[in-house]
């Protein structure tokens, strides 16, 4: 997991959402997809939301 990050939740396939701590990712959720190996820093990461608030706000039951 990369250092500026925590782990807030997971899915079955041992993925991650984690929150940034530090730095420009501080308060930004990202998606961790960890069995794949990035050619670039952050390669296997993907932003959700720029905020707790944000990612909560946009949670849904699905149907």
């Amino acid at each position: 997991m990369p250092e500026d990050f925590i782990s807030i939740a997971n899915d079955p396939g041992g993925n991650e959402i984690l929150i940034g701590v530090s730095g420009e990712y501080q308060g930004k959720i990202y998606f961790w997809i960890h069995d794949i190996e990035p050619e670039e820093e952050m390669g296997n990461m993907f932003i959700l939301a720029d905020s707790f608030a944000e990612f909560f706000n946009n949670l849904y039951v699905s149907e």
